[in-house]
C-alpha cells in the first residue's frame, strides 16, 4: 500500500490567513497536501501564492465565489478568519450547508461554543504557533495532536491502527522499527474512565487505547505514513 493512501484527504482550503491560518496553510504544503489558501487581503494573498498550490483574494461569505474557485471539492476546510467573527460564523454555516467537514478558528470559548452550535465539526483555539501542530494532527490518520518539543523531538498522540490491535509493545518493536519510544498509554476502565500509564514491554494494545509517542518529526511521520 501506497503512502498517499494512508493518509487524510489531501486537498485542503484553509480561509482567513492570519497567523494561524498562514502557518496552518503552508505547513499543511510542505507536507505536500494541495492547499487553497483564501483570504480578502490581496497582499496577504500574494504573500503565500508562492508558498501554496493555490492563493485567491475574494469575498468568502459569498456561496457562489466559495463554489466558483473549487472549496466544494476540498476534503476538509478550516475557517480562520481572526478579525470578524461574524463572518467567521456565517463561512462555516455555508460551507456545512454544502457538506463540507469544516474546522474553525475561535479566540475565546464563548465564539468556541457558537461555532460548535454553528455545525463545526471542530474548533481550534490557537496561540501562533499552532498552525504546525494542526496541520501534521489532520494529514495522517489518527492523529489527536502533535507537538513539537525542545532538542528535535515531537510528541504525538495517536490512535493505534487496527493492525496493531491485540499485539504487545515488545511485539510491535517501536524502538527497532520506528525509532520511537512510548511514552505512556491511555486506556478505558470498565467504568468508562481513561486511566494514563507508563506502558509495561507485555501490555496489549487494545482499540481504544491512545498512545503518546517520542521520536523525530522525521521518524513519526514515517511511521505514521507507512503503518496500516
Amino acid at each position: 500500500m501506497s503512502n498517499s493512501s494512508k493518509k487524510k484527504p489531501q486537498k485542503f482550503a484553509v480561509i482567513g490567513l492570519g497567523s494561524f491560518g498562514f502557518s496552518l496553510a503552508t505547513e499543511l504544503a510542505k507536507q505536500g497536501a494541495e492547499v487553497l489558501a483564501v483570504d480578502m487581503d490581496d497582499r496577504i494573498v500574494q504573500e503565500i501564492s508562492d508558498k501554496v498550490s493555490h492563493a485567491v483574494a475574494f469575498n468568502c461569505t459569498d456561496e457562489k465565489l466559495l463554489e466558483a474557485h473549487g472549496v466544494a471539492d476540498m476534503d476538509l476546510v478550516v475557517v480562520a478568519i481572526g478579525e470578524d467573527f461574524g463572518a467567521n460564523v456565517m463561512v462555516t454555516r455555508i460551507l456545512k450547508d454544502m457538506g463540507l467537514p469544516v474546522n474553525s478558528r475561535a479566540t475565546t470559548e464563548r465564539e468556541a461554543r457558537i461555532l460548535k452550535a454553528s455545525g463545526a465539526d471542530r474548533v481550534y483555539t490557537p496561540e501562533r504557533t499552532q498552525g504546525e501542530r494542526e496541520a501534521r494532527s489532520i494529514t495522517f490518520r489518527g492523529v489527536e495532536s502533535y507537538v513539537p518539543l525542545v532538542g528535535g523531538i515531537d510528541f504525538a498522540h495517536i490512535r493505534p491502527s487496527s493492525a496493531e490491535y491485540n499485539k504487545t509493545l515488545r511485539d510491535l518493536e517501536f524502538r527497532r522499527a520506528w525509532g520511537l519510544n512510548v511514552a505512556y498509554i491511555g486506556r478505558l476502565t470498565a467504568e468508562g474512565r481513561r486511566v494514563y500509564r507508563v506502558p509495561l514491554p507485555d501490555d496489549e494494545i487494545q482499540a481504544s487505547d491512545h498512545l503518546f509517542v517520542l521520536g523525530t518529526q522525521a521518524d513519526i511521520e514515517r511511521y505514521l505514513a507507512e503503518r496500516e
